[in-house]
């Protein structure tokens, strides 16, 4: 955006496009470290309001940034998870089908659904998806812990389902909070970055009235605005009026 009340001066200053917040927040450092050389009497009403908010959107940038290492690391987390809760719930059905052949409806106990009609009536099914991979090896693994421990399944290992099972509710939780924590520091930083936006506009105009006689100066660009020279028009030419007995 243009600052546009100078408008037969030989500059012009453009702001920061409001989208670009890193760059707001850039200008907003600038300006503050050209202020803290200037006499009290010089600064600008807005100096202590520019400060107070870059220091409070310290806050809003680590939120916005812890949320989103916290979203990417569990991410990792769930994507392993997910291979590994997929080979633990073949290995189960494989083996509930050896030990329950001739009785499948036995493996429902285990958390597995057996297909009720058809051809394959009566088959121990393999679930599909996180969602139901996850019940059926939560239920497996109560199942389990509920039984003796002579009579527990050896293979897999009862300690590696729970550990699937929990890591994959644990990461998808702080998965969860990661990309909330994430989103909050983002429209956070926005509403900072608008509201930082409307005062250093606002500081430059006071600069250039008070400082700069009403004129945009190349002086201005110490605040960290970008001030640039005005185009020249170009001249039109003139055409000539023909001379009196010519033609």
């Amino acid at each position: 955006m243009r600052c546009g009340f100078d408008v037969n001066g030989t500059h012009d200053v453009t702001f920061v496009d409001a989208r670009k917040t890193a760059k707001i927040f850039t200008l907003a450092e600038t300006f503050l470290a050209k202020e803290d050389t200037q006499a009290a009497e010089l600064r600008t009403v807005y100096t202590d309001d520019i400060r107070a908010l870059v220091a409070q959107s310290g806050a809003a940038l680590d939120l916005k940034s812890s949320g989103e290492v916290q979203r990417v690391q569990s991410s990792e987390e769930v994507k392993a998870l997910d291979e590994q809760s997929v080979e633990l719930v073949q290995k189960i059905h494989r083996m509930l089908v050896y030990e329950f052949g001739d009785t499948p409806a036995k493996a429902v106990e285990w958390g597995f659904d057996i297909k009720q009609t058809g051809k394959r009536s009566g088959t121990i099914l393999v679930p599909t998806g996180r969602a139901a991979i996850v019940a059926v090896l939560d239920r497996y693994a109560k199942t389990e812990q509920a039984r003796p421990a002579a009579e527990q399944f050896t293979s897999p290992a009862l300690a590696e389902v729970v550990a699937v099972v929990e890591g994959l509710k644990q990461n998808l939780g702080a998965r969860g909070t990661g990309q909330s924590q994430r989103a909050s520091g983002t429209q956070q930083t926005l509403d900072a970055a608008a509201k930082l936006l409307d005062w250093l506009q606002a500081a430059a105009i006071q600069i250039v009235l008070k400082q700069f006689g009403g004129k945009v100066t190349p002086g201005l660009a110490e605040w960290g605005f970008e001030v640039t020279a005005k185009s020249k028009p170009a001249k039109k030419a003139v055409e000539a009026a023909p001379v009196e007995g010519e033609g």
